[in-house]
């Protein structure tokens, strides 16, 4: 129920965005997208520190670093060679084709990843389904009627088509997590949600045009934890 709410959540704000799209002059579209850009980029930086950094008596410590860089580097080099950034992009212009519908391929990549890439995306679903309780996928839901409804004022209604990929992704992590709610542990999550808090810095840096990343290809890198505690299981 929380993903159909927050897929809903999206279609509304994009047609919202679009509303006020005109009326939005092109430096002040410009301003906005760098504002989401930064904080998208300081949420996830404060997010990933709350896992990253351990209170101790004495201060503070790491953890879980080697786990997180490994799983970024292999994750991108699977990513990069897939070339999952370019499939995306072309499978959403070949729909734009083909329908003749306004520009969406920027809107949908950005949408898409946006919505499903982070710790809410993740954390959310298996809340649900863990503690019967909505408030994590409520908030996200919140989170992205505003993203998005900024994003349309850019991108246009493809921003709408990123509802698809909240449904089939966050429905697909709900659907797992009913079967594997019995071997995901703490330490796992923390880990995936390290992971994803990085990406989620990569579009913050994309929004505000520092650098172009290809936050796609990245994406592989949240299967890398769980396959390394699910191999670390089998030795201890």
């Amino acid at each position: 129920m929380g993903t159909i709410i927050n897929a809903i959540a999206v279609v509304v704000a994009t047609f919202i965005g679009l509303v006020f799209k005109k009326r939005l002059p092109e430096t002040l579209k410009e301003s906005l997208m760098f504002v989401l850009g930064l904080v998208i980029f300081v949420l996830a930086f404060g997010w990933f520190l709350s896992d990253f950094l351990v209170l101790e008596t004495d201060g503070f410590s790491t953890s879980g670093e080697l786990l997180v860089l490994s799983s970024l580097v292999i994750g991108t080099l699977i990513g990069t060679k897939v070339d999952i950034d370019g499939k995306i992009t072309r499978l959403s212009e070949r729909v734009e084709h083909k329908y003749q519908l306004p520009p969406l391929a920027k809107g949908f990549v950005a949408g898409t990843l946006i919505f499903c890439v982070g710790a809410l995306a993740i954390l959310g679903p298996i809340y649900e389904v863990v503690h019967q309780d909505l408030t994590l996928l409520l908030l996200k839901s919140m989170l992205d009627f505003v993203t998005a409804m900024m994003l349309a004022t850019v991108f246009g209604v493809g921003v709408a088509f990123a509802a698809i990929s909240v449904l089939i992704y966050q429905g697909a992590i709900t659907l797992l997590a009913v079967q594997a709610d019995a071997f995901l542990t703490p330490e796992m999550w923390t880990s995936l949600s390290m992971v994803g808090n990085i990406i989620i810095i990569g579009i913050g840096i994309n929004f505000m045009k520092l650098k172009q990343v290809k936050v796609a290809n990245m994406l592989p890198s949240l299967l890398v934890p769980i396959v390394y505690y699910l191999v670390m299981s089998w030795f201890l």
